[in-house]
């Protein structure tokens, strides 16, 4: 019984191994079976897991072109399933970069400049470039805190005040409206070098600097054989405050020209000598000097008998004592009534002075008047009637006429240079300048 015992006990142990320190070669070789099996097994997991992967990889690299077609039936779009219309989504502004402003037309104030006797406001345009302040140099034409011009100025003036500037004229209708305009201020501009040339204006530069747009006036070929009496004046009125034969009392003026007026004499102009057969007594009336009853006295009256005259004023002369002014001088100009012409500059000698400043006398003077009237002067009277043969042949660049303080009645067709005047002063009696306008007409 107990060696029975023995046996099943050994026999239990061995079956549930409590004996590990037995050797028992049926477990071994089942254990290593089974070792195998899971090594095995891993391997081939771990083959797969780099199959798949290198298959993703290859997918991953190879063109679409290789890549097999899906079927048109896969590849049908379902059908739309009605859904409500999507909310438009509002428009997001996408920030655009800034960039650098490009060169413009700048418009800016400019020098006034004197057109057609009248100061007018012009405004100058130039291309121009946008720098940092600190780049501008110290030298640069600045108008704005950080802009610089660069390229030629452009001027431009309204075309409302050009044309008042131009009425005395008499332009055509619409004489600007097909010249390049700009439109700022409610106004429109054009180019002043376009409006100048369209009325035939001439710029110059007046002795003061300032610039001037100015008419010349031309005289076409003069017929020969008229006599045109040409009388000289200076002052007019009775306040008497230098040479009392220099003023012809108001009373006196007044007479003379009503005597003119009935009696059919008809007062002209130098110009209008190149048509003098339209006049059939004409006379020139001639006032030196530019002195301020011209003015307050003369101008009324020739207003009141709309009779022309023509006043020599010394150009630096305007506005100093007893001379008229600027402005009066414009005035009378463009009444159509009176010509202004030059005295010279400084109503200096001219038969003492040498070319050089003949030519300075005679060109100031001109800018002067020209910058005051609109016109550039055609008629030189020579200041006391002195004058030379240099002084002659230096007018002729300048002028058409040039007259004296003496003489008889002037003809047609004696030397312009030369124009001889009768001498009006305050003792001259109506029957002494009916003696004078008498030969007036056609000679025989």
């Amino acid at each position: 019984m107990k060696l029975y015992y023995i046996i099943v006990s050994s026999c239990t142990a061995v079956k549930e191994n409590r004996f590990s320190g037995l050797f028992l070669p049926e477990k071994h070789d089942k254990l290593i079976k089974k070792r195998e099996t899971r090594t095995s097994r891993m391997r081939i997991s771990r083959l797969l897991v780099c199959l798949c992967l290198l298959a993703l990889l290859c997918a991953c690299a190879a063109p679409a072109a290789a890549l097999p077609e899906t079927p048109a039936e896969a590849t049908a779009a379902p059908e739309p399933v009605p859904t409500e219309p999507p909310v438009p989504a509002e428009p997001v502004e996408v920030p655009v970069a800034a960039e650098e402003p490009e060169p413009e037309a700048a418009v800016l104030p400019a020098e006034p400049v004197w057109v057609l006797g009248r100061l007018t406001d012009v405004y100058s345009t130039r291309e121009s470039e946008w720098i940092r302040v600190e780049d501008v140099p110290e030298d640069a034409p600045m108008q704005t805190l950080n802009e610089v011009f660069t390229g030629e100025e452009t001027l431009w003036a309204a075309v409302a005040d050009i044309l008042e500037s131009a009425a005395p004229l008499q332009p055509e209708p619409g004489i600007l409206d097909d010249l390049e305009s700009i439109s700022f201020g409610g106004q429109d501009y054009v180019k002043l070098e376009d409006a100048a040339a369209r009325l035939g204006l001439e710029w110059g530069l007046a002795p003061d600097g300032s610039r001037y747009l100015a008419k010349r006036q031309t005289v076409g070929e003069i017929p020969e054989g008229w006599n045109v009496p040409v009388l000289m004046y200076h002052a007019v009125g009775d306040e008497i405050w230098g040479y009392s034969d220099l003023f012809v009392s108001a009373a006196s003026m007044e007479e003379q020209l009503q005597y003119l007026q009935e009696n059919g004499y008809e007062a002209i102009w130098f110009s209008d000598l190149a048509h003098i057969e339209d006049y059939e007594k004409p006379v020139i009336l001639t006032f030196d000097d530019g002195y301020d009853d011209n003015y307050t006295v003369l101008y009324p009256l020739l207003e009141k008998y709309q009779t022309k005259a023509t006043i020599f004023v010394i150009g630096n002369a305007m506005g100093s004592t007893h001379k008229m002014t600027q402005e009066q001088v414009y005035e009378m100009a463009a009444s159509g009534l009176v010509s202004i012409q030059s005295h010279t500059y400084t109503h200096g000698n001219l038969s003492a002075m040498d070319e050089a400043a003949l030519r300075q006398e005679m060109e100031r003077s001109n800018a002067a008047l020209a910058a005051a009237t609109g016109q550039i002067p055609y008629v030189l009277c020579y200041p006391d009637g002195k004058y030379s043969y240099l002084t002659m042949d230096v007018a002729k660049d300048y002028y058409t006429f040039a007259l004296r303080m003496d003489g008889w009645t002037y003809q047609t067709g004696m030397d312009p240079y030369q124009v001889p005047r009768s001498f009006v002063s305050r003792r001259i009696t109506l029957p002494d300048f009916l003696w004078f306008i008498d030969p007036s007409g056609k000679t025989n």
